[in-house]
């Protein structure tokens, strides 16, 4: 009986420790990007955002991809907990036709996704294809990639108003704001934009029970087919 208790004991002690200790973990907003149609020969990049939601340090040990077309670097290969970097993933379209589709692996010491996966698609047409149909584009343009509270008090609700545009010539149509935390808040403008209308997304950030420097993305989707989707970085070092 003894020796009962004693293994149920540690057995609530393990499930204790490991609900509390998550370690390293690797995350991203998004995990694929469509660079729309290309012309044949071009070269391309995308930045995706890796962020470290654990409570360890993330080591990005290795990044490769499923081809010689594709290369991507990340600008910091260790992520303190809270903390992002971008992963730069190139794309060269040099002797390639149609639907294009490539996988960038990057691996980590995060224990639950050591493997972890991003994908970018392309469709590769002829210049005069392309050219044809530019005209018809939605493009959206945003004020700023980014945005540093600085130093705040923590449980400060912060706000801030992203601004961005269609400067292309064609109905640009937003079809969701994504964000990476519920201590994050946003509300759209406006959904519809003409050529050349602005718009906006007011963000809230709550830094309730944060502390220390820490990062958090949104995603803004449109119809835009050469960004359909636009990261923003929030950063903000939490003081009690």
């Amino acid at each position: 009986m003894k020796k009962y208790y004693l293994l149920l004991a540690l057995f609530l002690f393990s499930t204790f420790i490991n609900g509390q200790l998550v370690g390293p973990k690797i995350n991203s907003l998004e995990k694929e990007f469509d660079f729309g149609n290309i012309v044949e020969g071009a070269i391309v990049s995308h930045d995706f955002v890796i962020v470290n939601n654990g409570d360890a340090e993330l080591y990005l040990t290795k990044v490769n991809s499923t081809c010689g077309c594709t290369v991507a670097k990340p600008n910091k290969e260790k992520l303190k907990p809270g903390e992002s970097t971008k992963l730069k993933v190139t794309f060269n379209a040099e002797s390639r036709s149609g639907k294009q589709k490539k996988y960038i692996n990057v691996y980590n010491n995060d224990p639950q996704n050591t493997h972890y996966r991003l994908a970018i698609y392309a469709n590769v047409v002829e210049k005069g294809e392309l050219t044809n149909k530019k005209a018809e584009n939605p493009k959206i343009s945003l004020d700023y990639n980014q945005k540093n509270f600085g130093v705040v008090k923590e449980g400060t609700v912060l706000t801030w108003e992203l601004g961005f545009k269609n400067v292309g010539n064609a109905p640009l149509e937003i079809n969701d704001v994504q964000k990476s935390c519920g201590c994050t808040a946003t509300m759209l403008s406006k959904d519809n934009l003409k050529p050349g209308e602005k718009g906006s997304v007011k963000v809230e950030l709550d830094t309730k029970g944060m502390k220390g420097q820490k990062s958090r993305t949104i995603a803004i989707t449109s119809n835009d087919p050469y960004n359909p989707r636009m990261v923003v970085t929030l950063f903000v070092d939490v003081k009690k």
